[in-house]
């Protein structure tokens, strides 16, 4: 099955859940809500980070060991920075407890030009421009569990606990451009994958009025993705190239005996050897914590 259809089915199923157990509710006088957030947070960017440390200390060794000078190593370690939006539809079925349906957006990767390598050979510079990207859309099924605050008056403010599953449909990109007196190579690459998430959380309710408030909320998740599937091009001195394959990690071996981390998508694996080892399928870590604002808006006179 395509990852675009397990997540439908996945989104299917969950849409499912909520109506019917919103049909029963209604019946009932249960209330719905709908709540927006965004935020940021630190994730671990799992074989994503490796490849980019393995190209910052291939860097640096290259100049060490040529005595060129270095202009700019910036590496885009941002890929451990990640930026979100949710939306969730939340379902009461008592005044404490109640179900959700949420999809959202994740995205961390190259800022602001963060990636840019520039080496001097005198008055000449070899640079290489660098992007990555990874980002996600997760489809999630939880359970929420309100309680007052003591720190406010009744029906004013509530703090929530939360958590769930998500199936969390995933992209990966990167990019190169390299360029030294005459030679300019164009690189880049995109894959998908499809995995299985967890996540939960703190949260806390200022409510303005009966059907609106501002939240605030410290959150956790666990997502480590693999099985990356996509497509790759090149351009070197105009000689264009293509292909697809599978996003891999492997380290691999220089003349000087140090390691680098890295990841390629290629048909094939890299033929693992004396200077090739630990060659699997890569995996991004979208695994983190971090905190998110917005709002809550409650249709109906609000339960709690």
């Amino acid at each position: 099955m395509s990852h675009s259809r397990k997540s439908w089915a996945f989104f299917a199923t969950g849409l499912s859940l909520v109506l019917l157990v919103s049909t029963a509710g209604q019946a009932q006088g249960l209330k719905f809500g709908f709540k927006f957030t965004g935020g940021m947070g630190f994730q671990l960017g799992g074989d994503d980070t490796a490849n980019l440390r393995g190209l910052k200390s291939l860097v640096d060794h290259y100049v060490e060991s040529t005595g060129l000078k270095l202009k700019s190593n910036a590496v885009p370690f941002m890929n451990r920075i990640a930026f979100e939006f949710d939306a969730d539809v939340v379902l009461n079925l008592t005044p404490q407890f109640g179900v959700s349906l949420g999809t959202g957006y994740i995205r961390a990767g190259t800022l602001f030009g963060s990636g840019k390598v520039v080496v001097l050979h005198g008055s000449e510079e070899e640079s290489s421009l660098n992007s990555v990207a990874a980002s996600a859309m997760p489809i999630k099924l939880g359970v929420v569990y309100t309680f007052g605050s003591m720190f406010a008056a009744e029906g004013k403010q509530s703090s929530y606990v939360f958590g769930g599953i998500g199936l969390y449909s995933a992209k990966h990109f990167e990019s190169e451009d390299y360029s030294y007196q005459a030679t300019r190579t164009k690189f880049s690459s995109t894959s998908k994958a499809t995995g299985i998430g967890f996540y939960g959380g703190l949260g806390s309710e200022n409510w303005i009025n009966p059907n609106f408030a501002f939240v605030l909320e410290l959150y956790g998740r666990y997502a480590k993705i693999g099985g990356f599937e996509g497509d790759w091009e090149q351009n070197a001195g105009g000689a264009p190239t293509s292909g697809k394959g599978k996003l891999y990690y492997y380290e691999w071996q220089d003349d000087d005996n140090n390691w680098y981390p890295a990841t390629t998508l290629s048909a094939q694996p890299p033929s693992a050897g004396a200077s090739v080892r630990n060659v699997r399928e890569a995996r991004i870590d979208f695994s983190g914590l971090g905190i998110r604002f917005g709002v809550r808006i409650s249709l109906g006179t609000r339960t709690s």
